[in-house]
């Protein structure tokens, strides 16, 4: 068993009734919030981006919307350049032919352009992971793919359905995408990883087909392995997070693997086991299987982000049930795999959670606080972000509710709340320290299809980033 998780029991108060050093950057577009609102059709930000330079892109995803005024897809893209100082800049919606039937996740290369990834429908029920790339202009980059986009296919079985989830950038501006693969067995996927030259080609130098797969099947059925997030270190090597389904027990684990530089399986990582694996000790060698809190009694966690510093410690974050609630998760890894702390927070409301980005406010230290974003509330009504220490211990008085008041909670709207649905995008910090933020909300009645929004926090306590933010896309 673990030792006893730190336990986060948080308190919502009125939002301004207390002062906390972090806030709405008022500079930032209309005090500190940018809304996108108009038009009849499906809007939300995929991320909001820091910019090589100064300013930070928001990336828009867009959407005709069905009866309900739900999402049909397919999916295309908006760009929305803001300076340092918070002004917009000359936006653009990206031209149609790039699109995709699904978009999961978005980073920034060190060049500023914007790598986006998810998936594109093929024949029959299958998908293949498409990947995009737009210059710092915000149109497509011809270099990559000769169209600005590259399609994976894994053909590994099945139907092939593939579906590429989250993206990371290597210090060559090499792009690694990550998510689920289908095998031939029904029900079978795993975890599929590919790395893309900067001109968009396979690189053959990992694992001598720019593709690899890692299985877990905990089985004994439906062997359900899904990829949800991906990291970098300084060495090279790359950290896939993700869920490994327990049919046994009818739950999802956290599934963790680490590759070489080269695609193999890095078996410095768990190289015998890792501690509180449970029943899960022989999946090692570049691999292992844990649980938020207990083993027992059984709970389903799921992965959302990661986080690695300059010295490979590794943090993941994502949500595990509470009770009546979902509440949401960090755990800490040394570099070897072993687990080291987790703590749970409710993100200033408590109810439902959802994850946004987890951040390393200095990647080059162990010591470092970190910051946790995403949406909270009773229906999902309000944006969070959270500050700890090291030791994950919450920071006292950075923000304005919660635990030692650590958590800053805002709306899109400009009130007590949001109607409800939020839903956080890809976070990131610029080298000021300010966070980027941004997701979609409800701008009117819950009828209306949701609008898009994207903030920057300032804090008076904020150290400034580390100026390697690109060099290993510690983020």
């Amino acid at each position: 068993m673990k030792p006893a998780p730190f336990a986060l029991a948080l308190t919502l108060i009125a939002a301004n009734a207390l002062a906390g050093p972090t806030a709405l950057d008022a500079s930032f577009a209309t005090a500190g919030r940018a809304n996108f609102t108009v038009g009849a059709y499906y809007k939300s930000t995929v991320a909001h981006l820091y910019r090589p330079g100064g300013g930070s892109v928001v990336l828009l995803a867009f959407s005709d919307v069905d009866g309900s005024n739900n999402p049909v897809g397919p999916y295309t893209l908006g760009y929305y350049p803001y300076s340092s100082a918070g002004a917009a800049q000359p936006g653009q919606a990206v031209p149609v032919y790039v699109q995709f039937a699904r978009i999961a996740d978005a980073v920034m290369d060190s060049m500023g352009r914007v790598v986006i990834v998810g998936s594109t429908s093929i024949s029959g029920s299958g998908s293949d992971f498409r990947i995009a790339r737009l210059l710092p202009t915000g149109q497509p980059d011809t270099s990559f793919g000769g169209d600005g986009m590259v399609d994976i296919d894994f053909a590994a079985g099945g139907l092939n359905d593939d579906h590429a989830n989250a993206v990371s950038i290597d210090d060559q501006d090499r792009v690694v995408v990550v998510g689920e693969v289908e095998r031939a067995a029904t029900g079978d996927f795993d975890f599929g990883s590919a790395r893309l030259t900067s001109t968009g080609a396979l690189d053959t130098t990992f694992n001598g087909t720019g593709r690899r797969i890692t299985h877990f099947d905990l089985g004994p059925t439906i062997p359900f392995d899904s990829a949800r997030a991906v990291a970098i270190d300084s060495a090279g090597r790359i950290t896939l997070a993700g869920g490994a389904y327990d049919a046994a027990r009818g739950v999802t684990r956290i599934a963790l693997a680490r590759l070489t530089g080269t695609g193999l399986a890095d078996v410095s990582f768990c190289p015998t086991s890792c501690n509180y694996m449970d029943t899960y000790t022989a999946i090692n060698n570049g691999r292992s299987v844990i649980f938020y809190g207990n083993a027992t009694p059984a709970l389903s966690d799921q992965v959302a982000t990661i986080a690695i510093n300059g010295d490979g410690v590794l943090l993941i974050a994502g949500t595990t049930p509470g009770s009546g609630e979902t509440l949401g998760f960090i755990q800490r890894f040394d570099t070897s795999g072993n687990w080291v702390a987790e703590t749970t927070t409710q993100g200033g409301a408590g109810g439902q959670m959802f994850i946004g980005g987890l951040h390393w406010t200095q990647s080059g230290s162990t010591n470092s606080d970190l910051i946790l974003t995403g949406a909270s509330g009773p229906s999902a009504d309000l944006f969070f972000a959270q500050r700890f220490d090291a030791q994950l211990f919450a920071k006292a008085n950075w923000g304005i509710v919660g635990p030692s008041n650590s958590v800053y909670i805002w709306s899109a709207s400009g009130g007590f709340g949001d109607i409800g649905g939020n839903r956080p995008a890809q976070s990131t910090m610029d080298p000021d320290g300010r966070v980027l933020v941004g997701g979609r909300f409800r701008a009117s009645a819950p009828s209306n299809p949701y609008s898009a929004t994207a903030s920057r926090l300032t804090s008076t306590d904020a150290q400034p980033a580390a100026i390697e933010i690109f060099k290993n896309s510690f983020e």
